[in-house]
């Protein structure tokens, strides 16, 4: 067993989890966690859209390096306070009023260093609308303090 359920991930993505009030606006829903990836869905809504209803690039860097986070901490097995050392996504091509899935993996985890990739869809299509890679500072424990440890498992 993995160390997230989705109902832990799914804590960590809503309001009262772990990260910044202004991502659990994004409404993120969970949706899947195993070893190699973690899927999450963000909701489309007309916040997140250009006028037209395409979803803008800034939302779907967000949903990429929140859930980066979320795999890396499954891969680690453990909540890890994480800073972003770069950030890149190409986008593709547009989404236009629809929900965003993005699919998250580990690629490479180290004691200090997170490197990971997430490949974004557009609800319903298998072809990939943007690609972000990612590579993360994993602190030392007790900097930062992204997590807290003791909600890991629901516990408050």
């Amino acid at each position: 067993m993995g160390f997230f359920t989705l109902e832990t991930m799914q804590a960590q993505l809503s309001p009262g989890g772990n990260f910044s009030p202004w991502v659990w606006d994004l409404g993120l829903k969970a949706e899947a966690v195993g070893a190699d990836e973690v899927r999450v869905r963000l909701p489309y809504n007309e916040r997140i859209a250009r006028p037209g209803g395409v979803v803008i690039g800034q939302a779907m860097m967000a949903l990429s390096d929140s859930i980066l986070v979320l795999a890396f901490c499954e891969r680690l097995g453990r909540f890890a306070t994480m800073a972003t050392i770069s950030l890149t996504t190409n986008f593709l091509r547009p989404a236009v009023r629809q929900d965003i899935i993005g699919v998250a993996r580990a690629v490479k985890v180290g004691r200090t260093t997170a490197f990971g990739e997430v490949d974004i869809f557009a609800d319903g299509s298998p072809d990939r609308i943007a690609q972000t890679i990612g590579s993360f500072a994993v602190l030392p424990e007790g900097v930062g303090g992204v997590f807290k440890p003791a909600d890991a498992r629901g516990s408050r």
